[in-house]
């Protein structure tokens, strides 16, 4: 999705809101001193909200190993929420005391997406005040309509997580459709509502992803949001075909898809000059190894030197490989690629089946010779 570069919201697959402030060039060269005292104060709320968006917590929907993790993930989470409610409150106060500011109104949005932030499962009191702030904001024609969007999305998304707890809105394309579609009646063809349509149709399962990317294809989208939505049908139309491609080893051994394939072969992408150690999240697929099938990782770039102590990541045993091409290699271009890490898994032909992200592997697997769309 497309936001103003000042300040940006991003939606990750967890379903939260990364909030990021950013200093607008020449901001702070006012000769005001007035002005450079409510710049200082716009650049301390910026602060603290990159350090709440920096905070560090396993995603809700996945389930902590044992009753220790478990508590430390509370503690985590209660802790981030009270970074973001210091950030709604800073933000509140600097629209208070400078509302003729520049920044003023992007302290009230960022007031209504930092308080949504705030919210904890157990402080009713404070998740009704969180949700009127947004609520006015989202509802005050004052306010600009991307901006609106923003924070009107931020709120629907929390609905959808009431009815599905524990998992991210996107992996339930019936709601998170629906979500979109009630945004889309209220906001128009803004480009953000089309991104919204975008990101559910890059993050739900393919083939309801397929449904998605074709009616952004055939709307009044953006250009850019419709290259993207043709890209997600292109790969689509891989589905049911006969796929080889070269590989290379991580000892340096010429191989190929058909030579390391299975009855069922799992291709997981990842980026290893970042995350040398492999591809995280396979944990639970390591304990519980699906039976026939073949795993295959995939650097994307080469892979990085392991830290000195660092251990592996654990994942089934498999066969690692690199394409020092990175991003620049043919064979992102020909499976369409955009987003790392990322799954293909293929059937007993080579076919491919399916694609996704790692927590969907388990559904991929099942779904080997179900009925495709035209």
């Amino acid at each position: 999705m497309h936001f103003p570069t000042r300040f940006r919201t991003f939606f990750l697959r967890g379903g939260f809101t990364l909030l990021f402030c950013a200093a607008q060039p020449g901001f702070a060269q006012n000769s005001s001193a007035g002005a450079n005292s409510a710049d200082a104060a716009w650049f301390n709320v910026s602060a603290l909200s990159r350090a709440a968006a920096s905070s560090k917590v396993s995603p809700a929907h996945l389930v902590a190993p044992n009753p220790a993790a478990a508590a430390a993930e509370k503690i985590e989470r209660e802790q981030r929420a009270q970074k973001f409610r210091a950030v709604a409150q800073g933000a509140k106060a600097f629209y208070i005391q400078n509302p003729a500011h520049p920044r003023a109104n992007e302290a009230r949005k960022l007031e209504a997406l930092a308080a949504l932030e705030g919210i904890t499962p157990t402080d009713r009191a404070y998740a009704l005040a969180a949700t009127a702030t947004a609520a006015a904001f989202r509802t005050n024609p004052g306010n600009p309509a991307a901006d609106r969007f923003e924070v009107a999305h931020a709120l629907e998304r929390r609905d959808v997580a009431r009815k599905i707890p524990g998992r991210p809105w996107y992996s339930h394309p019936a709601l998170g459709g629906w979500m979109l579609d009630r945004l889309h009646g209220e906001f128009g063809d803004l480009p953000e509502v089309w991104g919204g349509y975008l990101a559910l149709a890059e993050n739900t399962e393919c083939d309801h992803g397929r449904d998605f990317a074709a009616r952004i294809v055939q709307s009044t989208a953006p250009g850019p949001t419709k290259a993207s939505a043709r890209r997600l049908l292109d790969r689509y139309a891989l589905v049911r075909t006969p796929i080889n491609f070269p590989l290379s080893t991580v000892q340096g051994r010429a191989s190929s898809l058909s030579q390391l394939a299975g009855k069922v072969t799992v291709v997981c992408l990842w980026d290893g000059s970042r995350f040398p150690n492999g591809p995280s999240g396979l944990q639970e697929y390591a304990k519980n190894p699906a039976p026939d099938t073949r795993w295959v990782y995939l650097s994307v770039g080469t892979l990085g030197a392991l830290p000195k102590g660092a251990k592996s990541a654990v994942a089934p045993p498999g066969t690692t490989c690199v394409e020092p091409l990175g991003w620049s290699s043919p064979l992102i271009t020909t499976l369409h690629v955009s987003q790392l890490p990322y799954v293909f898994v293929f059937d007993e032909k080579r076919q491919l089946s399916g694609y996704g992200h790692f927590d969907e592997i388990p559904a991929l697997i099942k779904g080997i010779g179900r009925p495709i769309l035209p």
